[in-house]
């Protein structure tokens, strides 16, 4: 039995549980409508203009803050990876920066741009750029020591050298860090619109909450999980074409 068939099993078992036990009136009044009344309203949504809206918001600006984490983590993690001076000076401010979480940023957020997609902007680079910069730091000190001295020796040049060996080294890395700072990317961005009130799917799940549209509420949060892992299987179908030759991804197409 596939992966797939045992994956969409639980989940219905999951849903069938939930309206039973929504119907018997296990959960206190009021909080968890029937997984029905939830599913009905999510198909109502996918027709209502300002959901798409709401969607294209929080998409749109965490795409752009992946975009701004490649074009800041690329240049540092080449400096980092390659320049002992450089890693034994940023260390201790990187351990110092990782634990933070963005929310505890959202006050200095809202202070320099307020609720804005500048806001969602800067959370998001803040607390998802860490996922790419370590893996593409560790991808470039992967590159294999004899294949960079065999490169020096053929004076292969900066391209031959930078496409058959650098890439190929720190490529699997590099998308993995992507894969994984797009999903903190997501959850960020809702997270910044509940808390800081801008606009997108987060802003419309707490006027959900605020107008007792329960139904509505739980819809708009199926919803942001839903994005989340469609962006993660979109990277992963990239992945595979493009490290077709990696031993994991040759590995998980035999399973």
């Amino acid at each position: 039995m596939g992966k797939g068939v045992l994956g969409a099993g639980t989940v219905l078992a999951v849903l069938a549980a939930w309206e039973v036990l929504a119907r018997a009136g296990a959960f206190p009044p009021g909080s968890i409508p029937p997984a029905s009344a939830v599913l009905a309203e999510f198909v109502r949504q996918l027709g209502v203009p300002l959901f798409w809206a709401a969607v294209w918001n929080t998409v749109s600006v965490a795409l752009l803050g992946l975009l701004l984490i490649a074009v800041i983590a690329a240049p540092l993690a080449l400096l980092i990876g390659l320049v002992r001076p450089v890693q034994e000076s940023t260390w201790f401010l990187m351990e110092f920066l990782k634990p933070i979480p963005p929310v505890a940023l959202i006050p200095l957020g809202l202070l320099l741009w307020g609720p804005s997609p500048g806001m969602k902007l800067f959370l998001i680079v803040m607390g998802a750029i860490w996922p790419l910069l370590t893996q593409l730091i560790y991808g470039i000190k992967e590159i294999n020591g004899v294949g960079a001295d065999m490169a020096r020796s053929y004076r292969l040049g900066w391209w031959l050298t930078t496409s058959r060996l650098v890439f190929p080294s720190v490529l699997p890395f590099a998308l993995t860090g992507l894969r994984i700072s797009a999903s903190i990317a997501i959850v960020i961005a809702v997270v910044t619109e509940m808390i800081g009130g801008a606009a997108g799917l987060g802003q419309n799940i707490v006027v959900a909450q605020s107008a007792g549209a329960l139904a509505e509420m739980y819809a708009l949060v199926i919803a942001a999980g839903l994005l989340g892992l469609l962006i993660n299987a979109a990277f992963r179908a990239v992945q595979k074409p493009l490290l077709f030759w990696h031993p994991s991804v040759r590995q998980e197409g035999n399973l």
